[in-house]
């Protein structure tokens, strides 16, 4: 009897122990139109945040900041947690006016279908996109 209770113990506790605890993932589509804005920031370097905007359709992407030379376009690919901005609209940018923090090239991100979190590391440091989709009424 108590090697039964042992038994029956160890499988419920292996059987706890086995469960994880997963983040809902919400999937982000490329092929349908949708818009977010919110903020950036960098992390573990200069001290720059800002105003982002971020427009998806067909596969592309349109991107604005609140700094000077802030916008790019291109194509999207996602593969995992993975986000890849491939710009198409490459702009050269006077030393004078720094990085515009456009987004552009390869990302972590989560989105749980409302918000969308962005961060990739850069030279110098990190920089961390929060966004938030708009809804349309």
């Amino acid at each position: 009897m108590r090697k039964l209770i042992f038994l029956l113990t160890l499988f419920i506790a292996i059987s706890f122990y086995s469960c994880k605890k997963e983040k809902l993932q919400a999937d982000l589509y490329l092929y349908e139109d949708s818009s977010y804005s919110g903020t950036f920031k960098t992390i573990n370097s200069e001290n720059i945040s800002g105003t982002v905007i971020l427009n998806i359709s067909n596969g592309y992407y349109e991107c604005l900041t609140n700094l000077p030379f802030g916008h790019g376009a291109g194509k999207l690919e996602i593969k995992e947690t993975k986000i890849n901005f491939i710009d198409t609209l490459f702009l050269p940018i006077p030393a004078t006016y720094g990085p515009s923090y456009v987004i552009s090239g390869e990302h972590f991100y989560t989105f749980d279908g409302e918000n969308l979190k962005m961060w990739r590391e850069k030279n110098v440091g990190s920089v961390q996109y929060d966004l938030q989709i708009e809804r349309k009424d």
